[in-house]
């Protein structure tokens, strides 16, 4: 092989491996917090609502960023029991939307 195409052959295999590194960190990093909207019956206020929450794995709410039950929604003063593993089971599931 000649000085040139031995360069440009190792750049290619440069470049490849940063993309397959850069590849296999976006998969194995932690994810990110996301925020997903809901809409369920809350049996708290007796009323259908729609919600915010924050999820660090893409399905388990941590935390409600805000819910139409209250005048404020961005306030959430309940508590958030429709996040805990209690208030799920008598709210039933989120539905997702």
């Amino acid at each position: 092989m000649n000085d040139l195409l031995l360069g440009w052959f190792t750049t290619l295999l440069v470049g490849l491996g940063i993309v397959l590194m850069l590849v296999i960190a976006v998969v194995l990093l932690p994810r990110a917090l996301r925020i997903h909207t809901a809409r369920f019956y809350c049996p708290w206020r007796r009323r259908d609502v729609h919600v915010k929450y924050v999820t660090y794995d893409g399905e388990h709410p941590v935390a409600v960023a805000s819910c139409t039950a209250f005048a404020d929604p961005s306030i959430v003063t309940c508590g958030a029991p429709c996040i805990s593993g209690e208030g799920q089971r008598r709210a039933g599931d989120l539905v997702s939307s």
